[in-house]
């Protein structure tokens, strides 16, 4: 009787792993998982040569634990569990009281390391500047804040914040840039003279808020309008409404978390108190003419693809307005609420995300087009990263 009921448990096991199996390679699997905000592993080619080094089978492998049926709700039953715990980091998320913030390794923070980066990153941005500056344009690049600069000081004291780090590589790059003579703003620092950017973060979101987005703005707009005798105008107060959307936010350490710690948050957007007609081209294709990408009801939540529609490789918002200059904005999300602000500004207003754009180099852009504003827009978490900044 014991060797039957043995067998029947496993028979049932073996059973429900089969069935597993089943619905995993029946169902239509997905691209990307929007709770992990990451693409899944696709299906592996068969070849000869992936079968003999191995590969084949462990991008199987890779598969089906990206496509088993249920995951997403036992990674959800999970968290909710380490949450309900009360352990202070949950997928590589910080879980504090009014905010969720980004997982720090402890590091040891290399002055000489650091300074060698900044001269690799000041050498790069030396090519771009002498690119634009040599048909007469102005190249500006802007350090703005990420969440854990903005709020260094909500993570718990035994956890690394990455303060150290951060000044370093700001003060370096600061250090060298200045040297070379290229037009460089640290965000950061000039917020820091009026109240802080502490005001400006998220509490669920890597990303600056809307009015964030608004100070960065103004502040580029100065430098630039300060350094050169372009004829445009910078939007003040005055000039724009601010509209807060009723939807709630879903940022990507809510995201991370699968929603098991919600932190009440809401987007805003500024609509201009005087339209300027536009048309918008993405990737070379017309599309409606849009810069927030509003949700259809004011049930649900929105995420930061609000502004700009999200990350897109090449977007050109024309208003027809020859009299005026032109831009170019580079980087990756961090610019799109800005996007959303500067297009009011200038005659054509042209973006690139470097993490997606791959039709031309960065300079052979430029060269194409030669706006007469260039600015680049990264946070601290990859202010002498060069992917993304332009290549190596």
């Amino acid at each position: 009787m014991k060797r039957i009921a043995e067998l029947f448990m496993t028979v049932c096991f073996l059973g429900i792993l089969a069935a597993g199996l089943v619905v995993t390679l029946a169902r239509e699997p997905e691209a990307v998982s929007f709770w992990e905000n990451r693409s899944l592993a696709e299906f592996p080619e068969y070849s000869a040569k992936s079968v003999g080094n191995g590969s084949y089978t462990t991008q199987i492998e890779e598969y089906l634990s990206d496509h088993a049926a249920l995951r997403t709700t036992l990674l959800m039953a999970k968290a909710r569990l380490d949450v309900a715990l009360r352990r202070p980091v949950v997928n590589d998320v910080v879980v504090t009281e009014h905010s969720l913030l980004p997982y720090l390794p402890y590091e040891t923070v290399d002055p000489a390391k650091i300074d060698t980066w900044a001269v690799a990153m000041a050498d790069r941005l030396e090519r771009i500047n002498d690119t634009v500056t040599g048909y007469g344009g102005y190249f500006c690049y802007t350090a703005v804040p990420c969440q854990a600069v903005s709020l260094a000081e909500d993570y718990p004291w035994y956890l690394n914040n990455g303060e150290q780090l951060n000044q370093a590589k700001a003060a370096a790059l600061s250090k060298v840039m200045e040297e070379r003579g290229i037009p460089f703003l640290n965000v950061e620092t000039a917020l820091g003279k009026t109240g802080g950017s502490s005001r400006y973060a998220s509490r669920v979101d890597n990303h600056y808020s809307m009015e964030g987005a608004f100070e960065t703005y103004r502040l580029v707009m100065e430098k630039v309008k300060a350094e050169t005798e372009l004829e445009f105008s910078i939007l003040g107060a005055e000039d724009v409404e601010l509209v807060t959307l009723p939807n709630g936010y879903m940022g990507s350490r809510e995201r991370k978390l699968l929603h098991a710690a919600q932190r009440e948050e809401q987007l805003s957007i500024f609509l201009p108190r005087q339209e300027v007609p536009y048309t918008r081209t993405d990737n070379r294709v017309p599309v409606g003419a849009f810069v927030y990408e509003l949700p259809a009801s004011d049930a649900g939540e929105v995420t930061y693809n609000l502004y700009m529609g999200g990350d897109v490789a090449n977007t050109v918002l024309d208003t027809g307005r020859d009299e005026r200059p032109s831009i170019l904005i580079y980087g990756d999300s961090f610019t799109n609420p800005v996007e959303c602000l500067t297009y009011l500004s200038f005659d054509e207003m042209h973006s690139l995300d470097l993490r997606h754009y791959q039709e031309m180099s960065l300079e052979d852009y430029i060269q194409q087009v030669r706006p007469e504003v260039v600015v680049c827009i990264r946070d601290y978490d990859f202010l002498l990263d060069p992917e993304g900044n332009g290549g190596g």
